[in-house]
């Protein structure tokens, strides 16, 4: 039998043409709405989506559909209990952008500290010297970088922050065991110790029910005035007003968030405002090598699981 894999959207060829030399044929789909993608899947094994939902109506009108082989490593677009229910195996490319989400939140937090955005709009406006005299940033070296989650892209993100630039690190994770962790990270017994010790802190877990809007207005009035929140994860993990709201008042020095509530950020939203906020489109795990080994690893993906191969990445 031949099988059928359509491709939501634009990606790394290098999947699509893995997927070809290997007997499969590709097919791209017209749109990304519920009812086009209904319609195109109809004679499809598999997709491989990146930004488009999978949702119930999706799954359950598709009875030809296998597989969904996630480009990168987040499945709330997916949705798993009707996968599970309609026998729909899912795979993800899990760690094909740990290293770019790791640089991507380590630019984040350099921004934050060299106070990136107030440098660079005080210089745009032709103020050179005012520029230099605001100039007040501070060094990371020697800081403590406090780390939740502690899955791939953490462990990255601990690696680079220790070794090239020797700062102190503290993890928060409850799957992770004391002796799983290098001997230059410390496992937090309490997540509070995070926030009352971290000068910056990194989130990097998965986006559930249960931690929507963990990190909220006690956090923040747990957190050092001094400190910064990266997000490079879900913006639902993070209550955004009440984070607004600690900017405003100086509870704490600032967040680079590549992840929001709502995106994209909405055009009156007061984040645009302050200058102690870097913004970036959630795009920390889009470079060209992430994207050529997630569009490979998702079609490797629809292999193993439509000819009964071991899989490399399983989520269901």
């Amino acid at each position: 039998m031949e099988y059928r894999i359509l491709i939501t959207e634009p990606m790394s060829e290098d999947g699509p043409d893995w997927l070809r030399a290997h007997g499969y044929q590709v097919k791209y789909a017209r749109g990304t709405d519920e009812e086009t993608l209904i319609a195109d899947l109809q004679d499809c094994d598999g997709v491989i989506p990146r930004l488009a939902v999978m949702s119930d109506a999706v799954i359950s009108r598709c009875p030809r559909l296998k597989v969904i082989a996630r480009h990168g490593s987040g499945v709330d677009t997916v949705d798993l209990e009707s996968c599970a229910r309609h026998k729909v195996r899912v795979v993800n490319t899990r760690g094909s952008n740990s290293t770019a989400v790791a640089e991507h939140a380590m630019l984040l937090i350099l921004a934050c500290a060299k106070t990136f955005n107030t440098l660079q709009n005080t210089y745009r406006a032709g103020q050179f010297k005012e520029a230099r005299k605001r100039a007040s940033g501070v060094e990371i070296s020697g800081k403590t970088l406090g780390i939740f989650g502690y899955g791939q892209i953490g462990r990255c993100m601990g690696a680079m922050a220790h070794d090239g630039f020797q700062m102190n690190i503290l993890v928060f994770d409850p799957f992770c065991k004391p002796e799983s962790l290098p001997d230059y990270a410390v496992l937090a017994e309490d997540r509070d110790d995070i926030f009352r010790q971290a000068d910056f802190i990194t989130l990097h877990m998965a986006a559930t029910a249960d931690n929507r809007h963990g990190i909220g207005r006690r956090e923040f009035a747990l957190m050092k005035n001094s400190a910064y929140l990266i997000n490079t994860a879900r913006g639902s993990l993070v209550d955004e007003s009440a984070l607004i709201a600690a900017l405003q008042a100086g509870e704490i020095a600032g967040a680079g968030l590549d992840a929001t509530e709502l995106e994209p950020v909405a055009a009156d939203s007061p984040l645009w405002a302050l200058d102690n906020v870097i913004l970036t489109p959630h795009c920390g795990g889009s470079t060209r090598e992430s994207k050529s080994r997630s569009s490979l690893g998702a079609a490797k993906g629809c292999d193993e699981v439509l000819t009964g191969k071991v899989l490399t990445s399983p989520v269901l």
